[in-house]
């Protein structure tokens, strides 16, 4: 089981409060100790809050952009879990924005949230209760689905969906069942309920379909770069999820 006892909270709000933290508290099932919140105050009363559940929180800043502040103050706290939490941007083609900066250069599990997106949790639906794990058979998503493996006490249901890019012939469909349906045992035997799904179409798009079809809570996908050239020409999914998909995204580097 993966242990996550320190959180770097980071968010554009000046003034945090505790419903954005609410979705997150289920982690205090697998160690969570400390949150350090990098934002522009720290009311009284949030920290308060939590100390009462047993964690402590404390503030940092700096100066310049959000995502270079986040990389620094990552690089010395050394936090078991990045949470983002960010306002929207526009996509942009060759000039990142903080999300794909965020991606590209994280040594650590990154959780991007938006602002105008659904919110992480409430009293009756916590963030892992329904989670989309996209594969497609790579070493990051086998590392993704270790990871998302390792949270399976906070798990509720698993959707494991790979996108289908080209037409393929009926043997390439049965055995493309059986590759999916392989990683969905491999879930089973570790007593996490999962489903196994096979999409067609644009990555991304799709993606963010089946997270739609199976209401889920929660996206998780691996991280891999390709080099800055093949990154800005493919369109990489990873960040198209990232920066279009109204729920919250975990990304494994």
């Amino acid at each position: 089981m993966i242990e996550i006892k320190k959180l770097l909270y980071a968010t554009h709000l000046k003034e945090p409060n505790l419903s954005l933290f609410e979705g997150l508290l289920d982690i205090k099932k697998i160690g969570l100790e400390e949150i350090i919140l990098l934002c522009e105050s720290l009311p009284q009363e949030l920290k308060e809050s939590l100390s009462e559940q047993g964690i402590n929180l404390r503030r940092v800043e700096g100066s310049g952009p959000l995502d270079s502040r986040i990389l620094e103050w990552a690089n010395r706290e050394n936090p078991s879990l990045i949470v983002a939490h960010l306002s929207r941007e526009k996509r942009k083609l060759f000039r990142g924005g903080a999300a794909r900066n965020l991606i590209k250069n994280t040594l650590f599990p990154l959780l991007l949230i938006h602002e105008n997106g659904k919110a992480i949790g409430s009293s009756t639906r916590g963030l892992f209760d329904s989670v989309i794990l996209a594969t497609n058979w790579s070493d990051s998503a086998y590392k993704t689905l270790l990871y998302v493996i390792g949270l399976k006490e906070l798990l509720g249901v698993l959707d494991i969906v790979y996108v289908l890019n080209e037409k393929p012939t009926i043997k390439d469909i049965r055995q493309l069942k059986e590759r999916v349906e392989e990683v969905r045992k491999i879930c089973l035997e570790d007593k996490i309920e999962a489903e196994s799904h096979i999409y067609a179409g644009k990555t991304a798009g799709e993606i963010i379909l089946a997270s739609k079809d199976y209401n889920a809570s929660l996206i998780a996908m691996g991280y891999r770069s390709k080099g800055i050239l093949k990154e800005i020409f493919s369109g990489s999914a990873c960040y198209r999820v990232a920066e279009e998909s109204p729920l919250p995204v975990l990304i494994i580097p």
